[in-house]
């Protein structure tokens, strides 16, 4: 492992670690609907760390994009049982 990619994981994973923080803090303080979309805004950019960086797909485009969207499909799916379950409860 180079010393560059070492200083990148090792910035990645902080990043993940304030993320992590951020929803925490997001499902506390969030209203239902405010705090469900921004975790899973705040889920999307873990994700894209992950693949990048702790998967080692940064120079692969054709799979990193497939996984992206994968995950941007199932958020969209949360997102749209968030809504629902919110709607009902009216």
């Amino acid at each position: 492992m180079a010393d560059g990619s070492s200083r990148r994981l090792a910035r990645s994973w902080l990043i993940l670690l304030a993320l992590t923080g951020a929803s925490v803090l997001a499902v506390r303080f969030g209203g239902a609907a405010g705090g469900t979309a921004f975790v899973l805004g705040l889920s999307m950019l873990k994700v894209r760390l992950v693949i990048l960086d702790f998967m080692g797909l940064r120079g692969q485009a054709a799979m990193s994009r497939a996984l992206l969207g994968w995950c941007l499909v199932l958020a969209l799916g949360g997102a749209a049982k968030a809504i629902a379950v919110v709607m009902s409860a009216g």
